[in-house]
């Protein structure tokens, strides 16, 4: 009987390695030195707030969560692609394309007493549907 439940066992633990890895491998691949996903510019797409009320709300909370307990990855990217010292990242928002059904999380650190920029911009762009991060865009945020 022991057997039996292992057996049940195995690929629903594989199933949900998966589908978790789904959402965070593009942040571990980061962490590894991998910043395939990452480049410079900032997302081109129809964004709307993701806002109460919304379906969208649920899945932006477990994925922020996720990235904010990886939020060391945000200032590797900053380092790898920026040169200015910054402070430390800060959620922003959810926002949702829904021409591409793409969710997007934002990220912004300061840049302390610069002459040009208020700070660098990280946004997370995970598929909408099986909520896996597709790329990351990483850009200076000018004065206004």
């Amino acid at each position: 009987m022991a057997k039996t439940h292992i057996v049940i066992l195995l690929p629903l633990v594989a199933l949900i390695c998966s589908s978790s890895c789904s959402r965070a491998c593009g942040l571990r691949a980061i962490r590894s030195g991998d910043f395939s996903i990452v480049q410079r510019g900032s997302y081109r797409g129809w964004l709307t707030m993701v806002t109460e009320g919304m379906e969208q709300v649920e899945a932006a909370e477990r994925l922020r969560a996720m990235v904010d307990k990886n939020i060391e990855v945000l200032n590797m990217i900053s380092d790898r692609f920026h040169v200015i010292e910054h402070v430390g990242y800060r959620f922003k928002y959810a926002a949702l394309d829904v021409e591409s059904n793409e969710l997007v999380l934002r990220y912004f650190t300061r840049i302390v007493e610069h002459p040009l920029y208020a700070g660098y911009q990280i946004q997370l762009v995970f598929d909408g549907g099986s909520r896996r991060l597709k790329g990351v865009y990483t850009a200076e945020v000018p004065l206004e």
